[in-house]
């Protein structure tokens, strides 16, 4: 279970890097800063470094932030830390391409402060559910599952 506020922010500008970084902080998060996606990598790989969810804002050209997204998706240990990615180009493919990577969220530049903490709490709330599913075995959706194998809940009527 995700129970830590550890956030991975990769920004290839340095002041919003620091500002991003500033913010977070001051909300409670611990934050681990990269200005690329090399060092992002070498943060998890070489100070393994778990962070709660990684803050992926997609740096110019935008292929690199994707090139990265699905790097960390298709690694087998970093897959399971869910990915907000950033963009300025909120409409067109941008948007579509990261969720189709499996980042699991996405938000729009200019970042506000409220809306960037609404979809961290978002994700985090979801990895949540997902890991109180995977290793909860009365969890209401394997319950639901195991009474209609049984045929339980079921009511004739005359």
């Amino acid at each position: 279970m995700l129970t830590s506020r550890k956030i991975l922010i990769v920004e290839d500008c340095g002041e919003l890097l620091d500002l991003q970084g500033e913010a977070l902080t001051l909300l409670g998060w611990e934050t681990i800063l990269a200005e690329s996606g090399r060092e992002a990598l070498d943060i998890l790989e070489l100070e393994r470094e778990t962070p709660s969810v990684i803050l992926l804002n997609m740096p110019t050209p935008v292929r690199k932030g994707i090139k990265l997204a699905a790097s960390l998706k298709a690694h087998p240990v970093y897959k399971k830390i869910p990915i907000l990615a950033a963009s300025g180009h909120s409409r067109g493919l941008t948007r579509e391409r990261c969720l189709a990577l499996g980042c699991d969220d996405f938000i729009s530049r200019p970042i506000e402060v409220p809306e960037l903490e609404m979809h961290l709490t978002k994700i985090l709330s979801v990895e949540r559910l997902k890991t109180i599913r995977a290793t909860d075995p009365m969890n209401l959706e394997s319950h639901r599952r195991e009474r209609r194998s049984r045929g339980a809940g079921r009511r004739r009527v005359a």
